[in-house]
């Protein structure tokens, strides 16, 4: 995604726009496949850790903003943070490089290691990728292997905004052409209002 739009549209402004953003101060931030652009960086908060498997995303990081960064397979966070050790745990663009079952799996352990929310951000439906559109070589960890709808993080407690997102213009599949208009799901659970669920 251009990184203009980090800027203008980061998760926080979006769903500050819509008053569905947590009033409790977020001070720590996991950033969950975080990649090269760390996209927490847009995030108000005072501790920033991210984690993605590639190397030389992490290596390529760029901000002005202090951050630590752990070098791991995400679908093994359970094993890496303990529960409820991040006041807010972020998901953008990573569940759909993952197939659906080990997705499933990392947004469960996310909803643990959340103390105040989780925010998830994936395109709706599959949108085709398997080049690694930054140029690092991470083909394999740029592929898209599964496809998201609404419904799906409506049934998890989530609250949902959708809304049309132009991608940048860059080739993103050896044989398919990509249409860079599509639609992006941006999923917000708040633990109190998940916790309150769970209790009914």
């Amino acid at each position: 995604m251009p990184r203009e739009d980090w800027v203008l549209n980061s998760v926080q402004k979006i769903f500050e726009r819509e008053g569905m953003y947590p009033a409790e101060k977020i001070k720590t931030v996991l950033d969950v496949g975080c990649g090269l652009s760390l996209k927490s960086q847009y995030i108000e908060a005072e501790v920033r850790v991210g984690v993605d498997i590639y190397r030389p995303f992490l290596e390529r990081i760029e901000t002005d903003v202090s951050y630590a960064v752990v070098n791991a397979d995400i679908r093994d966070l359970p094993s890496l943070f303990l529960p409820k050790s991040f006041d807010l745990v972020l998901l953008l663009d990573i569940v759909e490089h993952l197939e659906k079952e080990d997705a499933l799996k990392l947004l469960k352990a996310a909803e643990g290691i959340a103390k105040v929310a989780v925010i998830v951000e994936t395109p709706k439906g599959y949108v085709p990728q398997n080049i690694d559109i930054w140029g690092c070589g991470g083909d394999v960890y740029q592929t898209h292997k599964s496809e998201w709808s609404p419904e799906e993080f409506l049934k998890r407690g989530y609250q949902v905004l959708l809304r049309q997102y132009r991608m940048s213009e860059i080739k993103r599949h050896t044989e398919l052409e990509v249409d860079p208009n599509i639609t992006m799901i941006d999923a917000i659970l708040r633990m109190g209002d998940f916790s309150a669920r769970e209790g009914q």
